[in-house]
């Protein structure tokens, strides 16, 4: 049975992920890689789908990305994507149930850029990269609505 991992991964961003350059000038606090909180969640594409479910459940997180052996990351999973995996019945994996396209920002991206491509792909979590390519971690759609409501004074930090 192959266990999950909670770690930091280093490496290029995956061939099927599609990165958007930002080399707009933006303060600290509006970059998005201020929202990236470590470590960050991985699974391998071959961990059962429970295990997925464990991990999201656990952590109170919504995705995990899926990683290769060799550090390059295949997709990303979802409690949406667990839940309709498991309602078919069979011993499905990571890798069954994650959406095989990623889409990326780099950390020196502003948050809202990040909120106006998830709204327009419709997804709920952006991939953040470094500045060599490097996967730094994932916000998701609650991480930026919790920027916006601390900014406007609705929230303390």
């Amino acid at each position: 049975m192959t266990s999950f991992a909670a770690c930091q991964v280093s490496s290029p961003l995956p061939r099927k992920a599609t990165a958007f350059d930002d080399d707009e000038p933006t303060d600290v606090l509006g970059m998005l890689g201020t929202l990236v909180s470590t470590p960050l969640n991985i699974v391998e594409p071959d961990t059962p789908l429970s295990e997925v479910l464990k991990l999201l459940v656990e952590l109170r997180i919504p995705a995990v990305a899926v990683v290769d052996r060799g550090g390059v990351v295949g997709g990303i999973v979802t409690r949406t994507d667990v839940l309709r995996e498991l309602a078919r019945g069979d011993n499905a994996s990571a890798a069954d149930a994650m959406s095989g396209f990623v889409f990326a920002l780099s950390a020196r991206s502003t948050v809202e850029r990040a909120a106006a491509l998830m709204a327009y792909e419709g997804v709920g979590q952006v991939v953040v990269t470094g500045a060599r390519g490097e996967l730094l971690g994932m916000v998701s759609a609650l991480d930026i609505a919790r920027y916006f409501a601390i900014s406007a004074g609705y929230l303390t930090a």
